[in-house]
């Protein structure tokens, strides 16, 4: 009996030591009065929410906040408020989540705008990089997809969604919706892999190009039109709405 306890104990999911820099003391009733409006373009039916869903909800975007550190690169003009906006899209993504803090990033370091990575001789609005344990965004491209919040595109629930891909899709990952997690992906991969459904849904230009880099951007992508158009994803594409939704255990999927 020992002997089993202890490996539930050294088996079970522990988030790392924190590493947030954000100082400043606000309770979930403050976060409210004060960034409700910063969290709605994020999250556009927070105010719709009851109170107390709307205090776990900013109680989970100040739990991110001391958990993961902001660093700003070349002098990018990154606010509290933008600071609440970035955790508030990990935390709507998250959000069917009891543990829904993560290990694969410990901190967002934000760019004012595009960046070239010399590694991947590419340039980035947004890069998620497992060996710095860095989400890295850039802060004009992140505004711009929050403002335009129906265009289907969103570069910090897309490198959030990859950061949560790497914590999942582990062979011996310890979350406890790791399984899950599995199983939604390879649904999603099985559904894309019936060419009719991959042609139908190219044909309507419902899916950008991008997502058919690999099956990482594919997911990624899917969950920025999980949240953007759905709308449309439901009525034409109710297998893999409900696919997407569940894997990540969002409210919405029953």
């Amino acid at each position: 009996m020992f002997f089993n306890a202890s490996r539930m104990f050294y088996d079970r999911y522990r988030l790392n030591t924190p590493k947030g820099n954000f100082n400043l003391k606000f309770t979930p009733e403050q976060v409210i009065y004060q960034f409700a409006g910063d969290i709605t373009k994020v999250f556009p039916v927070f105010n719709q929410l009851p109170h107390k869903f709307k205090l776990n909800f900013s109680k989970r975007i100040l739990n991110f906040l001391n958990q993961y550190e902001f660093v700003v690169k070349e002098n990018a003009p990154l606010t509290n408020a933008q600071k609440f906006a970035v955790a508030a899209s990990y935390i709507k993504l998250t959000l069917g989540y009891k543990n829904y803090l993560i290990n694969t990033f410990d901190k967002i370091i934000v760019y004012p705008t595009a960046q070239y990575f010399s590694h991947l001789d590419q340039t980035h609005t947004g890069h998620f990089n497992p060996k710095l344990n860095a989400v890295m965004l850039a802060l004009d491209e992140f505004e711009h997809d929050i403002h335009f919040n129906n265009d289907g595109k969103d570069v910090a629930l897309h490198e959030f969604t990859h950061a949560l891909c790497f914590e999942m899709l582990q062979t011996y990952a310890k979350h406890p919706d790791a399984d899950r997690f599995k199983k939604g992906f390879r649904l999603i991969n099985e559904w894309m892999e019936v060419s009719q459904n991959k042609n139908r849904a190219i044909q309507m230009d419902f899916i950008r190009d991008y997502a058919f880099t690999d099956r990482l951007e594919l997911v990624s992508v899917l969950i920025e039109l999980f949240f953007e158009k759905e709308a449309v994803f439901k009525q034409y594409f109710p297998d893999l709405f409900v696919y997407v939704g569940g894997m990540i255990k969002h409210p919405k999927i029953k």
